[in-house]
């Protein structure tokens, strides 16, 4: 679990507590145990989930930066998903509201049946108790 936080970018810390979540152990037992014993086991595969994270990230280098002097940010790559979503939200919510409404009204049309026959059985109980309460009469 600690080799795919590394992988992922996330820290080990983050690691620990999950970890000691499962096992029912404080995070920092879990990292003793990680750094006593089981690291020197792993290294191969620490430095192998190091390297993944890294070619992932120059694959898919952050293009949000943050300028130290004004703390603008630059959200091209933002800028660009909201209109996206815009794009697809105008696209989406016609036929949203389409297969709403015809599911609302298929609904509506099985309620409409249920109350029928639960009419239907009421009359037939009614019946049935007002034969039985002349019959004791």
């Amino acid at each position: 679990m600690v080799i795919r936080y590394i992988r992922e970018g996330k820290t080990q810390m983050k690691a620990f507590e999950d970890v000691g979540k499962k096992l029912s152990r404080t995070p920092q037992a879990c990292g003793f145990r990680w750094n006593a014993n089981l690291r020197k086991q792993y290294q191969q595969a620490i430095e192998l989930a190091k390297k993944d994270r890294k070619q992932f990230n120059d694959q898919f280098p952050l293009e949000q930066k943050v300028s130290d002097q004004t703390n603008n940010y630059k959200l091209k790559t933002f800028d660009e998903v909201i209109a996206q979503l815009e794009k697809l939200k105008v696209e989406y919510l016609p036929n949203q509201q389409s297969s709403v409404e015809q599911g609302s009204s298929n609904e509506l049309e099985e309620l409409r049946n249920r109350v029928r026959a639960y009419e239907r059985c009421i009359e037939k109980i009614y019946e049935i108790t007002k034969e039985v309460v002349e019959k004791e009469q």
